[in-house]
């Protein structure tokens, strides 16, 4: 009889115990299969000023195992606790920073779980760019900027400011004020030297390079004059990244002198002290230059979306080496392409009607190394591409959703995987 209790003891404990198991998963936000389900979720009301909500502070237990990935890993988290205002944006920002556009700029470390500073800036659309002792963020005045916001007094204009590592904003440069007879048309074709002294622009007539020291603006070369190499005439110069203190690589439109016709697009370098300038032509592949990204040494060029047939062109800048890498299908990447900030992987988005995929592939190999897929009730999360963030140190993905719709809330999400 003893025996008998005793046993129906350790089954009572035995249930109970897997009952809180079973609880724990369901409130955890884990990730098993590949999957994660972002429960609750809210939509934005007036009643709150953090206008993300609980579930985007998610500690994300990968469980998938579909040949590629084969550990359980615990990753870091962005809590939305940290910030005021609807999160409109994050940007790597070296190592496990990223920094969150929000009613302001926060720097944030993502292996704290905390913000680290803050800088009172406020633009409508931005790019972040980081170098030796700080960082460069360029981007749109927005109107309204709020009391005291360095973006208030040029809100219609463009706008970069340079901050230390410590994220306090050390000089303000308003590029609608620095030439007079051209116009800068996006600002993907601003960039940053890598010591921080220099700051090199497109326009829509030539390239320019601004002294941070001397704040002086020099001509590297008028594109009409000296925009030549072969057959290919220069006409804009649409994204500018810095591969040394003195060389920049851009891509952009050229046209064939030989021929005439429409533009094609175009990749090369330029010196900016001597002006020396190559062009490569893209063949049929139509470079969207508003996407072009770069990680570590490696720059990618997504194609534009009407001409999308699920490759991707990449630059390694120290070799000049061109490579092309395959999806697993011709529709991928119409949905959003992404470069680590090292460069050793991209991803992919694929939206559904209620969920993203997102694929993670090595651009070493070309092969896919995760998959991921996040989901939501709300389906209004997923009628635009989202914003995705991939940490190559700690295997860590950050997927933003809704940053760009005001009826909800910005969801932020984070995975792990295994390189």
């Amino acid at each position: 009889m003893k025996t008998k209790w005793i046993c129906m003891i350790l089954m009572l404990a035995l249930a109970l115990n897997l009952s809180a198991c079973g609880n724990r998963q369901e409130n955890g936000n884990s990730s098993e299969n590949g999957i994660i389900n972002i429960e609750p979720q809210s939509v934005e009301d007036d009643s709150s000023e953090n206008t993300g909500n609980e579930s985007s502070e998610m500690n994300v237990i990968d469980l998938q195992d579909n040949g590629t990935d084969k550990n359980i890993m615990a990753v870091s988290t962005v809590k939305d606790s940290a910030f005021s205002g609807k999160v409109s944006g994050c940007y790597y920002a070296g190592g496990n920073r990223i920094i969150v556009a929000a009613d302001k700029l926060y720097l944030y470390d993502m292996g704290t779980g905390e913000t680290i500073g803050s800088a009172d800036i406020s633009m409508e659309d931005l790019c972040v760019q980081t170098f030796t002792d700080g960082y460069f963020v360029v981007g749109q005045g927005k109107a309204g900027g709020g009391n005291g916001s360095f973006a208030a007094s040029e809100s219609d204009g463009i706008n970069g400011y340079i901050l230390n590592k410590d994220f306090a904003v050390q000089d303000t440069i308003s590029f609608s004020g620095l030439l007079s007879d051209d116009f800068i048309v996006q600002i993907t074709g601003i960039a940053v030297s890598q010591d921080g002294k220099q700051v090199a622009f497109g326009g829509l007539q030539g390239l320019y390079l601004y002294d941070i020291s001397s704040r002086k603006v020099r001509t590297i070369l008028n594109y009409s004059e000296e925009g030549t190499a072969g057959n290919m005439q220069i006409a804009t110069m649409d994204s500018l990244t810095f591969t040394g203190n003195n060389t920049l690589v851009y891509v952009g439109m050229a046209t064939d002198t030989s021929i005439g016709g429409d533009g094609v697009s175009v990749y090369g370098t330029v010196s900016t002290d001597s002006a020396n300038l190559t062009i490569t032509k893209t063949g049929d592949y139509k470079i969207d230059t508003e996407e072009v990204q770069k990680g570590g040494n490696l720059l990618i060029m997504p194609q534009s979306f009407d001409k999308n047939n699920g490759t991707l062109l990449m630059l390694d800048t120290i070799s000049n080496k061109e490579n092309t890498m395959s999806f697993s299908s011709r529709s991928e990447g119409k949905d959003g392409i992404y470069c680590s900030g090292q460069g050793k992987y991209v991803a992919t988005a694929i939206l559904e009607e209620s969920s993203v995929t997102i694929n993670i592939y090595d651009t070493a190999s070309g092969k896919s190394i995760h998959t991921e897929t996040v989901q939501d009730s709300n389906s209004t999360y997923f009628l635009r591409v989202p914003q995705i963030l991939i940490l190559d140190e700690s295997g860590t993905c950050i997927v933003v959703l809704g940053r760009g719709i005001d009826e909800v809330s910005t969801l932020i999400t984070t995975f792990g995987f295994v390189g």
